[in-house]
């Protein structure tokens, strides 16, 4: 089964080559339930489940239009319930793959997903996901404002947990357990102290990566109030970039993030809309 649903996978979404060991670590399919359509011997389509998430639904293009969908929806709704959960989301924000509903630039422009709309979902909201390749990326050639001269740009060293966790609060609580040190912190210090932050990844599994590409990742990007609107957000990413591209990092890939404007100054494009839907589930 793992085959198949990584080939039908391949053929819904062409544009992510993804090998099948880094397709299934994203789903995460050991802890998904598989619910499966056949058509005789073929897989017309699947959804796979976690918890109350439906995180991913796949029809072969040939079986498009008679419905499967819908009765797939409906099965893993069925699902959903069985297990207890009042409410399905799509896609799930501990996804890794998909953490919502991959919808079209024009539908998600005015957040709307005419598919699952139809099935009863309701928007709560949505976000973008961006890349970069590093052969594009012009350090020099950014047209970013001017840094302080008072501020340097390093990684961050454990024995400064402490005020770099102080400083992600000041940002937002939420990101503070993403903060543990697993990945590398790279900051801007203005005067010697924090001033912004983020974390990076140098050789990241995502959603566009290949056999052929090594993709960084720069996330939980970070500026503290007091030392906004100077341009040293920018410069520190920028400075990151950089040293990931130094590393041998061939794109950089930015997840789950509304500020297009922000990273479209250093480069960055939008490749991917999600939609976030929900659904009140009333299955006896």
């Amino acid at each position: 089964m793992n085959a198949e649903i990584y080939k039908l996978f391949l053929e819904c979404f062409p544009q992510f080559p993804m090998t099948e060991a880094v397709f299934h670590k994203l789903l995460d399919t050991d802890n998904c339930q598989i619910i499966a359509h056949r058509e005789g011997d073929n897989l017309a389509g699947f959804t796979a489940v976690n918890g109350n998430c439906i995180r991913l639904i796949c029809i072969a293009p040939e079986f498009r239009g008679k419905g499967i969908g819908h009765a797939l929806m409906q099965k893993s709704e069925k699902f959903i319930a069985q297990n207890g959960f009042k409410t399905a989301v799509l896609g799930g924000q501990d996804s890794e793959l998909f953490i919502g509903a991959v919808t079209p630039e024009e539908q998600w422009k005015n957040m709307q997903n005419k598919f699952f709309e139809n099935e009863g979902y309701h928007a709560r909201n949505g976000c973008i996901e961006m890349r970069m390749s590093m052969s594009d990326f012009d350090f020099k050639g950014l047209d970013i404002p001017p840094c302080p001269n008072n501020v340097t740009f390093g990684y961050i060293d454990e024995d400064r947990k402490a005020e770099l966790l102080e400083a992600v609060e000041k940002v937002s609580a939420d990101w503070v357990q993403y903060f543990t040190f697993d990945s590398p912190i790279f900051a801007a210090l203005a005067d010697g102290k924090i001033a912004s932050f983020c974390i990076v990844d140098i050789n990241a599994d995502t959603i566009i990566t290949t056999d052929k590409n090594t993709v960084g990742i720069v996330g939980c990007v970070g500026t503290v109030p007091e030392h906004r609107h100077k341009g040293i957000g920018l410069a520190m990413a920028a400075n990151a970039m950089q040293d990931l591209k130094s590393k041998g990092c061939d794109e950089i890939f930015i997840h789950y993030t509304y500020l297009d404007w922000w990273y479209g100054r250093l480069g960055f494009k939008t490749f991917l809309q999600y939609w976030f839907g929900e659904k009140e589930l009333n299955i006896k």
